[in-house]
């Protein structure tokens, strides 16, 4: 029971961001939507999207620690929101969350491409089996 507590709360976390930023981006499409505004939402939405995707690839350990740079540059610089009190900054750090998501998987998804690192070992002049008795009968069992 313990171990789907995280699926659940993945999922209704991704329905919550693909909900408000699909909400506001409906409400904002009369005329009052900015820039600004309109990649904020396109975040929700793809870090919602991203969050109810059910097999995510997980990039290398060196691109995870790669992940966290552009959001707190981001952070730090007060973008999509100033860092005026707690509700702006609870929006930029949902944000950032998102855009490191998007990146986490874009890596992933780099790292798939990139040929193979490891070296190829030759195999040719070990024998086909690894025991020297490969019909031995062990403890009276046919």
């Amino acid at each position: 029971m313990w171990a789907s507590i995280p699926a659940v709360l993945r999922v209704m976390a991704g329905w919550l961001l693909l909900g408000i930023g699909l909400l506001d981006l409906a409400v904002e499409l009369d005329g009052g939507l900015t820039v600004t505004y309109l990649v904020f939402h396109i975040g929700l939405c793809v870090g919602g999207i991203l969050l109810l995707v059910r097999r995510r690839p997980m990039p290398s350990f060196a691109a995870l620690i790669l992940v966290p740079i552009p959001g707190l540059t981001g952070l730090l610089y007060g973008y999509p929101f100033p860092l005026i009190d707690w509700f702006h900054t609870a929006a930029d750090l949902i944000f950032w969350s998102c855009a490191g998501l998007l990146l986490t998987v874009a890596l992933a998804l780099a790292e798939r491409l990139l040929p193979e690192r490891r070296t190829p070992v030759d195999l040719s002049h070990y024998p086909g089996h690894a025991e020297p008795r490969a019909t031995e009968n062990v403890g009276g069992l046919p």
